[in-house]
């Protein structure tokens, strides 16, 4: 499968499936390697220093449930 294919399923199942985008939420590094994606150290720090940003802790529980995730993955120079 490749790449996109397997980024595009992820992304569907996580905005349809609640209890995997409140997992993935609370551990994205967790799920995209369960989900076969080579997650380096550097990138696994900087989602995680990403997702503490976003300060998704102090939204309301039900907020979870209408978040809608993208998954996407980009290069910078």
């Amino acid at each position: 499968m490749t790449d996109d294919k397997k980024f595009r399923g992820l992304e569907s199942r996580l905005n349809k499936d609640d209890s995997l985008r409140k997992e993935f939420l609370k551990d994205p590094v967790k799920v995209l390697k369960r989900e076969g994606v080579e997650v380096t150290p550097a990138m696994a720090s900087n989602l995680k220093a990403q997702f503490k940003d976003l300060q998704l802790q102090k939204l309301p529980k039900a907020a979870a449930v209408s978040i809608r995730i993208r998954v996407c993955v980009g290069v910078t120079f």
